[in-house]
């Protein structure tokens, strides 16, 4: 398994989801998660230090992505000064746009991956 720098994973999360530092910290089994999918995917043969800060990309992608779904599922209720509370739970344009970045990134480091076939099959949904 190519070892991928969590610390490059986690500064990219941040940037691509403008989370502050504890957000990020609050979601490391996200960062975590996308690591170890992305690295087993890896060809270690393949592998050059460039392909390497490109996964680390695509892993900083994909935990992005599944941060905004899980952003989707979580009740988002405002209450405005005057008392009233109304819910904004339309993440659909923010989820496609996540989803276009996490695929654009798995097929950037398509070359070095281990049959990315099933992978794309996947991702789908």
């Amino acid at each position: 398994m190519v070892k991928l720098s969590f610390d490059n994973i986690a500064e990219q999360f941040e940037q691509l989801s403008g989370c502050e530092a504890s957000e990020v910290t609050a979601n490391i089994g996200i960062i975590e998660n996308a690591q170890r999918r992305i690295s087993a995917l890896l060809d270690e043969k393949k592998c050059s230090a460039r392909s390497i800060a490109s996964a680390e990309y695509a892993a900083a992608a994909y935990a992005f992505y599944d941060y905004v779904c899980a952003q989707n599922a979580k009740e988002k209720i405002i209450v405005t000064l005057t008392g009233k509370a109304s819910a904004n739970t339309d993440y659909k344009s923010r989820i496609e746009s996540a989803k276009d970045l996490r695929e654009s990134a798995l097929r950037a480091i398509e070359p070095v991956m281990l049959g990315c076939d099933f992978l794309f099959r996947t991702v789908e949904g």
